[in-house]
């Protein structure tokens, strides 16, 4: 099987045009890899950052049932002794601030 001169020509073309055609496919799916890439990091700054923002949210609610409950003793106490002095007062807020707490927290 022989090949004519002017077939030749036509191949070599065309070969130059499958190379051009197949380096354009190459580094559309390598920019289409790095899209990828940088979409998953942005996914997970943003899913880091969430994350990081809920302890906050969670420290205002803690500080909001201390405070509450701050304010429930201090209602039991005059309620049960009206005529309190300062000095069971303050021992009452001492025993408060030195007390254990424990805080059961689910993410």
């Amino acid at each position: 099987m022989s090949i004519r001169p002017t077939d030749l020509q036509i191949i070599i073309q065309k070969t130059q045009e499958v190379e051009r055609l197949q380096q354009a496919q190459q580094q559309q799916s390598k920019v289409q890899q790095q899209q990828f890439a940088e979409q998953l990091q942005k996914q997970s700054e943003i899913k880091e950052r969430k994350i990081n923002s809920s302890p906050q949210t969670d420290e205002v609610r803690i500080q909001s049932k201390e405070e509450g409950a701050r304010q429930k003793s201090q209602d039991r106490s005059k309620q049960e002794q009206p005529n309190n002095s300062q000095a069971n007062k303050d021992k009452e807020i001492s025993k408060l601030k030195t007390s254990e707490h424990i805080i059961d927290i689910k993410i």
